[in-house]
């Protein structure tokens, strides 16, 4: 039995004008936002860790002062997309691959294995285990140079979606993982094994935005803030 509705073949002829009368509307929308003064909600996209521990801080205190704007602060892994009115500025992890966006590299994070302090005097070399970052940051590419550090491959019986899961494990004793400086040189619980130095493994960082949004005067104050704080993160984390 059927279930649901269906598109007559009218309807179907009908899809590809609908979409262009939505792209239409989406870019009035942007137009009129990019036309106004620097007043309303700018909606700031950014990873949730470094969203939280580097870049919410050092924004929060070069903004202060703007009072006739509010900010939406978007702290999720999910890319927004921009065209679609998602976010009007994103700060992201990974080298932008939507077309028709503006976007400018901030820096390079970098990265280094840690375990819990003592794990490596406490714990057998041949029994170290590993934490790895199955979602976000821990590709192929950050396996592999581990274990060309570590010359040998560690088994890992804990993977997680994102770096501060991580963290938690490899504080508790659970093994080593590989995590970004500027989390985990941070946390008292842990200590570092070794660090990416000719930064082989490191994150680059975008700000992105549309074009139709930069002329915001809002957005760009909120681009020059977030290259500020760029310039203000501690030169151990960036590379």
């Amino acid at each position: 039995m059927a279930t649901g509705w269906k598109l007559t073949d009218a309807g179907e002829n009908l899809v590809p004008v609908a979409c262009r009368i939505e792209e239409d509307v989406l870019a009035f929308e942007r137009q009129a936002r990019g036309d106004e003064t620097a007043h309303g909600v700018v909606r700031i996209s950014v990873p949730p860790a470094a969203g939280r521990l580097l870049f919410a801080p050092r924004l929060a205190e070069l903004l202060r002062d703007q009072k006739n704007l509010e900010y939406e602060i978007l702290g999720s892994s999910v890319i927004a997309n921009l065209a679609r009115r998602e976010a009007d500025v994103a700060v992201r992890m990974a080298t932008p691959a939507q077309s028709g966006l503006i976007a400018r590299k901030l820096t390079h994070l970098r990265y280094g294995v840690y375990a819990a302090k003592g794990y490596t005097e406490r714990v057998p070399e041949g029994d170290w285990e590993f934490c790895a970052d199955g979602g976000f940051s821990f590709g192929d590419y950050q396996q592999a140079w581990v274990w060309k550090m570590l010359n040998r491959q560690l088994p890992v019986r804990v993977r997680a979606d994102d770096s501060q899961t991580v963290r938690a494990f490899v504080a508790a004793g659970h093994g080593l993982g590989l995590l970004p400086r500027y989390m985990a040189d941070v946390d008292d619980r842990l200590e570092r094994v070794f660090d990416d130095a000719p930064g082989e493994i490191s994150k680059p960082v975008w700000l992105v935005v549309h074009p139709d949004m930069r002329r915001s005067p809002g957005v760009r104050m909120v681009m020059d803030a977030l290259i500020k704080t760029t310039e203000s993160i501690p030169a151990e984390f960036k590379s």
